[in-house]
C-alpha cells in the first residue's frame, strides 16, 4: 500500500465521520421539531383531551 492510497483512506474516514456528525445533528434537530409539544401537565388535571 503506497502513501497516496493511505492518505486517501484517511481523508475518506475523516469526511465520513464529519458527514455522520452533521447528519446526526440534523436528525436531532428535525426530530425535536416534529415531537408533539405537550402542555406540561398530567392527563388527570382536566386540561387534556376529553375522553
Amino acid at each position: 500500500m503506497d502513501s497516496q492510497t493511505l492518505q486517501t483512506i484517511i481523508v475518506a474516514l475523516i469526511i465520513g465521520a464529519a458527514a455522520l456528525f452533521v447528519g446526526r445533528k440534523f436528525y436531532r434537530t428535525f426530530a425535536a421539531a416534529r415531537k408533539p409539544k405537550g402542555s406540561g401537565c398530567g392527563s388527570d388535571c382536566g386540561c387534556g383531551p376529553a375522553e
